[in-house]
């Protein structure tokens, strides 16, 4: 139950990383590094969501 928290914790603060770091770097020229850092927060929080969803729904679930 720890370690599923913590893996919830570090991909919320690698999304919020890279996005302070998509922001910093936006207004140089290096755009695509810019888009992958954005995309990488995405799929950070969209991990996050899910681990949290599926952790949900396995509490929720009658035990036998």
């Amino acid at each position: 139950m720890g370690e599923a928290v913590n893996d919830l914790r570090t991909l919320r603060y690698v999304a919020e990383i890279a996005r302070r770091l998509a922001k910093m770097l936006s207004r140089t020229r290096y755009q695509m590094l810019v888009y992958f850092l954005e995309m990488t927060a995405v799929e950070a929080d969209s991990l996050a969501a899910e681990q949290d969803r599926d952790r949900h729904d396995e509490s929720k679930s009658p035990r036998n």
